[in-house]
């Protein structure tokens, strides 16, 4: 579905209009075609209607599709309390024909009618299945390599079932394949299927909507993630709004949280100030100048190394338990080496002394699967460690004796004539010489000169 209706229901438009820019940039584009169509009220929102009055639940929420449907297109909403609202009314009237009657009596009143053949599909649904992760991450300009993201679904995406089908309800996975096509990596949690809580503010529970929001945020917090990436206006409301309250009570949480096309739209090039961030009440800033810089430690990382390839290996890690160092020195980890390249501590790594146990002797390559391996990586570590000055002495100084002689050390033709051997041919030492430049200083001398 290419070109259809856009919903934004209440919350986004009202307090939210970053959200509706970025969405907006996105489906420009995708090569959405997106119609805005006149009449539209609440969804209506679940808790504050439908448990006051179910039929005016059910009635407004087929006179918004009705609106949809007399313009003979399908609907993407971006917002996860109307699309379950639809999706919960469109299950409904499906089945209860006697109301879907009642209600389309009323309808033609305003010459609408309900007949529940729409297409009713989330912004994130439309991403996944519509658009592709392939054809997503295709249009990705900047990538957002070395940033770590949580995602959060948000009830109303996935239930109830068998009103919402789409992903599985307790286990989804494809907003985090959404996150992935952008270059982050997605970081688990274990709350990530709770509820975000927003729903107890409505109702006068403050504080247990407080507390909702606060176990996930330091969940997310506590793993490492840069930023929680949500697709609910009222999620993004709950840790948002309401971790800058927190903040305000020096509660020690800063978790930068973002609507899922605000990222889709940074990774495609717009410029955060095009796209309003600075609106969010938890400061961005965090994960941008972050995001800055790891774009630049993997520029720096691809000078030397195949950085896909690195990042395959580091999520790998089968060959973990292979390294015959490891089992002598546990200091030595060649796959936490890995990871710290990633994450962009190569002149670290150069300068310690580690990299230098590896042995070169193959096993993790040819334990690998992917016939990756880790020796070619110290080995052009290692290199890199001479240029900078860092390598071990004994190192230079071999190198240095090789360049002059062509051999690490001279026949003792002494003990050898005493074994009966003859004296061995006049060896190749002035050529190499010649070919290397045997009077060119060794980069460690250098750096000591």
């Amino acid at each position: 579905m290419r070109e259809f209706a856009v919903f934004w229901g209440c919350t986004i438009p009202a307090r939210f209009p970053f959200i509706e820019k970025s969405t907006r940039v996105v489906f420009e584009d995708l090569g959405a075609t997106v119609h805005e169509l006149a009449g539209h009220t609440c969804c209506p929102e679940g808790t504050l209607v439908k448990a006051n009055d179910e039929d005016a639940f059910y009635t407004a929420a087929a006179r918004n599709l009705a609106i949809v449907e007399k313009a003979e297109l399908g609907v993407v909403t971006p917002c996860n309390g109307c699309y379950s609202t639809f999706k919960e009314a469109a299950s409904h009237l499906r089945s209860d024909w006697r109301s879907r009657e009642r209600i389309n009596e009323r309808l033609a009143t305003e010459e609408l009618h309900y007949t529940g053949d729409l297409d009713i599909v989330h912004f994130a649904e439309w991403l996944a299945d519509t658009v592709g992760v392939g054809s997503l991450g295709a249009k990705v300009t900047k990538p957002l390599w070395g940033m770590k993201v949580a995602v959060h679904y948000g009830c109303h995406l996935l239930r109830p079932q068998p009103a919402v089908r789409w992903d599985d309800p307790l286990n989804p996975t494809k907003v985090e394949e959404l996150v992935a096509a952008l270059g982050a990596k997605v970081v688990d949690y274990t709350t990530k299927m709770q509820c975000c809580g927003g729903a107890l503010d409505r109702v006068g529970e403050r504080e247990g909507s407080l507390a909702f929001a606060r176990r996930k945020l330091y969940d997310v917090q506590n793993e490492g993630a840069d930023a929680l990436v949500v697709v609910c206006p009222s999620c993004f409301q709950q840790f948002d709004l309401n971790q800058a309250a927190l903040q305000r009570a020096n509660e020690d949480v800063h978790v930068p949280v973002f609507y899922l096309s605000e990222l889709i739209a940074l990774a495609m090039g717009h410029a955060p100030a095009e796209l309003g961030l600075d609106m969010h009440r938890v400061p961005v800033d965090s994960f941008l100048a972050k995001w800055e810089a790891r774009t630049g430690d993997k520029q720096r990382l691809a000078e030397h190394f195949d950085v896909a390839l690195l990042a395959k290996c580091d999520s790998c890690q089968a060959c973990k338990d292979d390294c015959p160092v490891c089992k002598v020195d546990p200091t030595f980890q060649p796959n936490d080496i890995i990871a710290a390249l990633l994450a962009g501590n190569l002149d670290a790594i150069v300068a310690d002394g580690q990299l230098w146990k590896c042995l070169e002797c193959y096993t993790c390559q040819e334990m690998c699967h992917s016939r990756i391996g880790m020796a070619d990586v110290f080995r052009q570590l290692k290199e890199l460690s001479l240029e900078g000055g860092h390598g071990p002495e004994s190192v230079a100084a071999a190198y240095a004796e090789f360049l002059k002689t062509g051999a690490l050390g001279k026949p003792r033709e002494g003990a050898r004539k005493k074994l009966g051997l003859e004296p061995l041919p006049e060896g190749g030492g002035d050529a190499i010489a010649r070919l290397l430049g045997a009077n060119e200083p060794s980069p460690l001398s250098a750096e000591k000169e």
